[in-house]
């Protein structure tokens, strides 16, 4: 029985809800999608909770189950991942978060939570950093730059815990929280303590840093503060081959996404251009994937485009993504055939581009399959048109469809 290559592709945040400007339609329905739409006459279409029904997903939490992996026993926290899509090398007991370059005022108001979005001069930033804050009470510090705005911030060191709470407030116009012992250990205290101690450090350093300095000089935001959440000690995960005895690979530029699938052993490249926003270099991406299905089993290609144009209530950029994602698609259908390749695509979670944020609506997915089954017949890939299709599934049963239609499942029992 011939085994076929597998294709998962995410579109980061691809679900959402009628919008206005698009005269009720989803971004989904108003895009124009020739590629997709060919598939859809062998495909089985239909909606997938990446949780369960109603659970608002993060993209660490929605990654893990997706990957076959119930984030309720493996899920510890999304700063572990963020680092190690960073490029850190963690160590048992590692505390790690997830972090903003952010813009605070004297009063440590938040101005803006990401300085900007975009940040030329991160890399630098983050290299003052390193060289100015070692430690904190014996504990070590390192930072590493994420993308866009984003920065990973680990803590190494005995006596120190990951139940503590965030010190982003998440919402501009509200003060940089106090970070606080979310149990009553002296190990949580401490490192509460520590955090703290660290924020004022970071404002310190960021507030007289020539490098602000000269933002402000352009009229830009200092990014003059880091905002931590999602503080996760680290913990190994199982090996993707291990339960899947799939050879598999990822493209993806989002550190996140990058730290999860590396953490599963997977091989991550990330090629030039690509940037884990809407300017994307999407035909890398699609040639990078092309070149890894050619060595591999399995090959996820994640692309956040769509994701961070909802959270900017970015209507026709959201639109534009899923265009280009398209063709994506058809490229690499085009370069490895369609007789070759079991192709599924979906989002992470919905990311509604008039809400601009993530909601626990159940998202669209598509799964080709390329010889004869009882496909469902729709007119188009839509969160509408889908209704009408068979799949309604979870995150969790991903793994396993891929597997039985790529013909490489084993059977369950005798």
């Amino acid at each position: 029985m011939k085994q076929y290559k597998i294709l998962l592709v995410i579109a980061d945040g691809l679900g959402d809800r009628p919008v206005t400007k698009l005269n009720g339609l989803t971004p989904l329905e108003a895009a124009n999608k020739p590629a997709i739409t060919d598939l859809l006459k062998s495909s089985i279409v239909g909606l997938m909770d990446p949780i369960s029904p109603g659970v608002i997903a993060g993209s660490d939490t929605s990654h893990l189950s997706i990957f076959g992996l119930d984030p309720h026993i493996y899920y510890r926290g999304r700063g572990a991942f963020e680092a190690l899509g960073a490029g850190a090398t963690l160590n048992h007991g590692d505390v790690a978060f997830r972090g903003n370059f952010a813009t605070v005022n004297d009063d440590f108001v938040v101005i803006d939570r990401r300085a900007g979005r975009k940040l030329e001069e991160g890399d630098d930033l983050v290299k003052e950093l390193n060289e100015k804050i070692k430690e904190i009470d014996g504990v070590k510090v390192k930072f590493y730059k994420g993308t866009e705005h984003r920065v990973a911030v680990v803590l190494s060191g005995k006596g120190i815990s990951d139940k503590i709470s965030d010190t982003d407030p998440h919402f501009e116009g509200n003060k940089v929280l106090e970070s606080r012992p979310l149990e009553d250990t002296v190990e949580a205290k401490r490192t509460a303590e520590i955090v703290n101690l660290l924020t004022r450090k970071i404002y310190d350093v960021l507030n007289s840093s020539d490098i602000n300095k000269k933002r402000i000089e352009r009229g830009e935001k200092p990014a003059n503060i880091v905002l931590m959440r999602g503080a996760a000690n680290y913990v190994k995960l199982p090996q993707f081959s291990s339960y899947t005895k799939l050879k598999a690979a990822a493209v993806s530029a989002t550190a996140l996404i990058k730290g999860i699938c590396r953490e599963l052993g997977m091989n991550v490249v990330t090629p030039p251009g690509a940037t884990g926003g809407i300017d994307t270099d999407y035909n890398a991406k699609a040639n990078a994937a092309i070149e890894l299905l050619k060595e591999n089993d399995f090959v996820f290609l994640h692309i956040k485009a769509t994701d961070a144009a909802s959270h900017d209530g970015l209507i026709e950029e959201k639109v534009k993504a899923i265009e280009r994602i398209d063709k994506v698609i058809g490229s690499i259908v085009d370069k490895i055939g369609r007789d070759n390749l079991i192709i599924m695509f979906t989002g992470d979670h919905a990311t509604p581009v008039e809400i601009k944020e993530h909601t626990g609506d159940p998202v669209p997915v598509l799964l080709y399959i390329p010889y004869p089954v009882v496909n469902d017949i729709v007119k188009d890939f839509n969160e509408k048109e889908v209704r009408k299709g068979s799949l309604r599934i979870r995150g969790l049963d991903v793994i396993n469809i891929l597997l039985n239609y790529s013909n490489r499942a084993e059977k369950y029992g005798a």
